[in-house]
């Protein structure tokens, strides 16, 4: 039993020795060092337009929205009204058509009395 926990932990060191030689450890004084040269955003006064223009688009998106939900509404009420105005155009024609009649009638009853 001692035998094969001599081996066993002596896989284990040998792992570690061969994993250690073939990973590059860096100085943790150059590690130290790198961490504060990191810089602030290079350019915040173009992130700050950029910005600006992102809500100034925003803005013109949400009017083109209302415009379009306008035109929505106004091409509703236009089909309405066209709607209605076909409705009178034949009642129109309908009484166009009356009064052609009549006026016919009238013309007979005219003709008859001028018979007579």
């Amino acid at each position: 039993m001692k035998k094969g926990w001599i081996k066993f932990l002596g896989v284990i060191f040998s792992g570690m020795l061969a994993f250690g030689c073939a990973c590059p450890v860096e100085n943790p004084e150059k590690a130290v060092a790198q961490q504060p040269s990191q810089q602030p955003p290079a350019c915040p006064e173009c992130v700050k337009k950029v910005e600006d223009e992102l809500n100034a688009l925003k803005l013109q998106v949400e009017s083109l929205k209302s415009q379009l939900d306008n035109l929505k509404v106004e091409a509703a009420e236009a089909k309405q009204a066209s709607q209605k105005a076909i409705e009178a155009a034949n009642k129109a024609e309908e009484a166009t058509q009356k009064a052609e009649a009549a006026a016919k009638k009238c013309e007979r009853v005219f003709e008859k009395g001028l018979k007579k």
